[in-house]
């Protein structure tokens, strides 16, 4: 919510940021005047005086320990603050020496030193990693936003170009598409997302509120939508494998809410900030693992292509 401040609130945030030197002045320069001033005043009576003095003290060390504790709870506020700061910073720096391990993982890929033993050995299935990740986007996403994991759907769909295959799934956005997904990509009358982000080679976009997408022609109402009041919002990020600039796997992740958006209100800087959250931050974390696994799904598409002419 967006307001103006009047003068009044102006002076006072002022005054605010300055609040040490007002307080010495209340503790210091206030009494020394005040009370000096009641002991010289005639219409003061002594009884008067002392009855005075003693609510004046009691008053400043009221006022002296609720600012302390204030000023204790701030520092206290801080010091958590910087110490969560630090070890985000250690998160982040652990993070991403792990994402160099990573590139090196994907970089041994594209250099063919050992055929034999790519060709015969693969330890694990890399489509249900990729599936294991896409589930641990929607976990960390929704510990973000607060947003209920049964609101959320992370799917993944991918292609090998060189060989024009047919788009798959890795895992599906909603089960209420029953249509082929090649056909539902590459048909402009299904008015798909994916046709969307796809023909118009976007490698990144986000729409906070799906129903812009549908005024556009670009999203498809599934019957999961239909099941809310708010269509929700739509993020997608494009992942490749290549090897001597050419693309071998292509990839998609799609990040979709139903009944809520990533952002509640409609506060541009808010959206923009989830945005470049996910989009700079989240995401890619995560790209490097996947373009991995793409690579590592291309080698065995390779080889069950040559053993099977």
């Amino acid at each position: 919510m967006f307001y103006i401040l009047h003068k009044g609130d102006i002076h006072m945030n002022k005054l605010k940021n300055h609040k040490l030197v007002i307080k010495n002045i209340f503790f210091t320069v206030v009494p020394a005047t005040i009370f000096p001033l009641i002991d010289n005043l005639a219409v003061f009576n002594e009884t008067s005086k002392i009855v005075f003095i003693i609510i004046a003290i009691i008053f400043i060390i009221y006022q002296v320990v609720t600012l302390s504790l204030k000023e204790e709870r701030n520092n206290q506020k801080l010091h958590d603050d910087l110490d969560n700061y630090q070890k985000y910073q250690m998160s982040q720096k652990i993070l991403n020496s792990t994402i160099e391990v990573e590139k090196i993982k994907r970089n041994l890929l594209k250099v063919d030193i050992l055929p034999d033993y790519k060709k015969d050995v693969l330890l694990y299935n890399p489509h249900e990693f990729v599936e294991q990740i896409c589930s641990n986007i929607k976990l960390l996403i929704s510990n973000i936003t607060e947003i209920a994991l049964s609101s959320f759907s992370v799917s993944f769909i991918y292609q090998y170009p060189e060989n024009n295959s047919n788009w798959q799934w890795i895992t599906r956005k909603n089960s209420t598409i029953n249509n082929d997904l090649n056909n539902f990509i590459m048909d402009d009358n299904f008015h798909s997302y994916f046709n969307y982000i796809i023909t118009n080679n976007l490698s990144s976009h986000f729409e906070n509120n799906k129903e812009n997408l549908v005024k556009e022609g670009h999203y498809w109402i599934s019957e999961n939508d239909k099941r809310y009041s708010t269509l929700g919002s739509i993020a997608s990020y494009k992942m490749t494998f290549m090897k001597n600039e050419t693309i071998l796997c292509v990839g998609y992740l799609v990040i979709s809410t139903y009944g809520t958006t990533f952002v509640e209100d409609d506060d541009p800087e808010k959206i923009e900030y989830f945005n470049n959250l996910l989009t700079n931050n989240i995401i890619p974390s995560y790209r490097h693992l996947i373009e991995s696994e793409l690579g590592f799904m291309y080698v065995r598409h390779d080889i069950m292509e040559k053993s099977n002419p």
